[in-house]
């Protein structure tokens, strides 16, 4: 089989890649499972900003990393490290055990991320493709991850039917080595690569252009960092308003996977529900969209609050890829591993700082003062953050349309 050829392929086994990084059975009984093992909330919240604390500390240095040495090397690394991650939870019980399951997909998760979307980018420009299918990569690998979370929901209430909560963990222990496989056979892409020297003056420079090169890159890079707790927040509230809704755990698996179904499908069409609304349109879907969730999740019973969920998903689904695609169509291939890296540096830094304080406001005052608390961040959100980048974006239109017309 030539390059080429190889080069063709590459595109299904990293959508495939990131299928199976993310597919997590226990994902949907997450916060009851870390429960069984001794965990308040509050400890909860403290795994996962665990969690978003070593993606802070090594994001950018394997972002960085990536666009030094090249995307295969650091996927194979990432991969591995995830493998032996999930075969931690044979023997995780209480805080600490599965403080190492958290720590190794921290340090997986800091390593593909970018990492893979700047491969697939990497590699539709070696294949020639247009600018539009360039675009379309960011959907793809996003469908392909929320499908991948849809299917591993529905494998997670069979599971428990069938086999029982235990069994959970055999199962995960088995899909956490299939990505080694799959990325033992992606070849490395070509592209530019930045200079093995300079490595301070190489960051300083991705810096100067994330922060100079115009105003919607540095709000977007912003969005990226800040509006993305808006919906990340219900993901760990969500299973325990259901618990104390009285849902059976049996019953999580199929509502996760269908909550996470629609956010592949708002991610898969992103780009046609903006040529129909424009950005505008999206961006202030994007940023009212979870007010919407925080106010009815729990207020509006069990159908009513899973419609209301529903918003969370949706506007995830489709401002990621906007935003990443925004991201990524202004930044050169040489270092867009770094960009990527960078944007989640700047989302697991204000989770780090903010997660353990949900947490925290949920255990002294329950669920209602909580989604109250979030439904206030997230306004506070819009406007100081989304109504900026619409103003940004209609400037940015009015200029090119100028230049254009001249």
């Amino acid at each position: 089989m030539g390059y080429q050829e190889k080069l063709q392929r590459n595109v299904h086994r990293t959508l495939m890649l990131g299928f199976f990084q993310v597919f997590l059975v226990i994902m949907p009984v997450a916060v009851p499972f870390f429960q069984s093992k001794g965990l308040s909330m509050q400890e909860v919240f403290g795994l996962q900003a665990l969690f978003g604390f070593v993606v802070l500390v090594t994001e950018v240095p394997s972002g960085y990393l990536a666009d030094l040495l090249g995307r295969k090397n650091t996927l194979v690394i990432g991969a591995v490290i995830a493998a032996f991650g999930h075969s931690a939870l044979l023997i995780a019980d209480g805080f600490w055990t599965l403080a190492i399951f958290e720590i190794a997909l921290g340090l997986s998760h800091s390593l593909i991320s970018g990492a893979d979307l700047a491969l697939l980018y990497d590699t539709e420009l070696a294949l020639g493709q247009s600018e539009e299918k360039q675009r379309q990569v960011v959907g793809r690998l996003y469908g392909a991850r929320t499908a991948s979370e849809a299917v591993a929901a529905l494998f997670c209430s069979a599971v428990m039917l069938y086999a029982g909560f235990e069994s959970l963990v055999y199962v995960q222990v088995v899909a956490g080595w299939i990505p080694v496989l799959l990325v033992l056979r992606i070849v490395e892409p070509p592209g530019a690569r930045m200079a093995s020297e300079g490595h301070v003056q190489n960051m300083a420079a991705i810096l100067r252009y994330l922060a100079t090169h115009s105003r919607v890159l540095r709000l977007v890079f912003a969005a990226l960092s800040i509006w993305s707790l808006t919906t990340f927040y219900a993901v760990w509230l969500l299973q325990k308003v259901w618990q104390d809704q009285g849902i059976d755990l049996a019953h999580f698996g199929w509502m996760w996977g269908g909550l996470t179904l629609l956010a592949g499908l708002a991610g898969r069409w992103a780009h046609k529900f903006e040529a129909q609304v424009g950005p505008k349109g999206v961006l202030l879907f994007m940023g009212l969209a979870p007010v919407v969730g925080y106010i009815g999740m729990e207020a509006w019973g069990i159908v009513g609050g899973l419609i209301a969920s529903s918003t969370f998903f949706l506007a995830r689904g489709v401002g990621l890829v906007i935003l990443r695609d925004a991201l990524n169509s202004r930044v050169p291939s040489e270092f867009r591993a770094t960009a990527n890296s960078l944007a989640s540096f700047g989302f697991r830094g204000a989770f780090v700082l903010t997660g353990p304080l949900v947490g925290y406001v949920f255990d002294m005052w329950g669920m209602t003062v909580t989604l109250g608390m979030l439904v206030v961040v997230t306004l506070a959100i819009f406007a100081t953050l989304i109504l900026p980048l619409v103003a940004a974006v209609k400037t940015q239109a009015a200029e090119e349309l100028e230049v254009a017309g001249g």
